[in-house]
């Protein structure tokens, strides 16, 4: 994150209200954002909400119901720069657009201009700007600090359960239970039926951690999402958590 903005940081837009014919209404939605953090590494998201509700309260007294809430995602790179460009160490057919910072809408347009000239074999001054095989020096610290908060995640391998006892599981709710190899990410939905996923993200194999806002697995390290059953909801992970057979005792 630049170190111009203060952390908290919060943002804000207007838009113009829409009935679902898409008539304009005589008012207008405030959009605030902020409260930020990395995917997986909040246990406050939840609290998070109500921070950033009570900080818009403070700004706007004139703001009157909350009609919708939600969170995105974006890739950070360590220089803030996009990555445009041919797929590092991938099939020379493979060009990426990816890292956009928050600023997807530029970048999309900029993605558009230099990959149509690299893809016909034509070169763009920008295109050195936007290598995905760039390596800054000055962002070496930024990087080293990253891959240190990465290697941290991996402890959970080595830490006990959320919760010992599957019965403790509400409706609606999920938690890792076990140690080690034998992590498993449980999901009790609403009618009561329990779900056993591998706790383990298919990415770079970090252990996700349950998201009770949005009710999906999160991983701390690269930030890989699913949902309840284990379906791939972000990248980078492109194969969903694999299901865990539940074996009968036999008396």
């Amino acid at each position: 994150m630049p170190a111009s903005r203060r952390n908290p940081y919060h943002y804000i837009r207007l838009q113009t209200a829409e009935d679902k014919t898409g008539h304009e209404l005589d008012y207008d939605v405030l959009i605030v954002g902020g409260e930020d953090h990395k995917t997986g590494q909040a246990v406050d998201t939840d609290e998070r909400f109500v921070r950033l509700e009570a900080w818009t309260r403070e700004r706007f007294p004139m703001a009157e119901r909350v009609e919708y809430r939600w969170s995105g995602q974006v890739i950070e790179p360590v220089d803030y720069m996009a990555y445009i460009g041919k797929n590092p160490g991938g099939d020379e057919h493979i060009w990426i657009a990816t890292g956009d910072s928050g600023n997807g809408m530029t970048h999309g347009t900029i993605a558009g201009i230099i990959l149509n000239e690299l893809v016909q074999g034509r070169k763009h001054q920008w295109s050195r700007l936007y290598d995905p095989s760039r390596v800054r020096l000055r962002a070496t610290p930024e990087f080293v600090k990253e891959n240190v908060n990465v290697a941290e995640q991996y402890k959970d391998w080595f830490t006990g359960s959320e919760t010992g006892d599957v019965a403790a599981i509400k409706p609606g709710e999920g938690a890792v239970i076990g140690r080690g190899r034998g992590k498993i990410a449980v999901y009790r939905d609403e009618r009561g039926e329990l779900h056993r996923l591998s706790a383990v993200c298919t990415h770079l194999y970090c252990i996700v951690r349950w998201n009770d806002t949005e009710r999906t697995w999160d991983c701390p390290c690269h930030g890989s999402r699913f949902d309840p059953y284990g379906k791939v909801v972000n990248g980078p992970a492109i194969v969903g958590l694999s299901p865990v057979s539940q074996g009968r005792k036999k008396e």
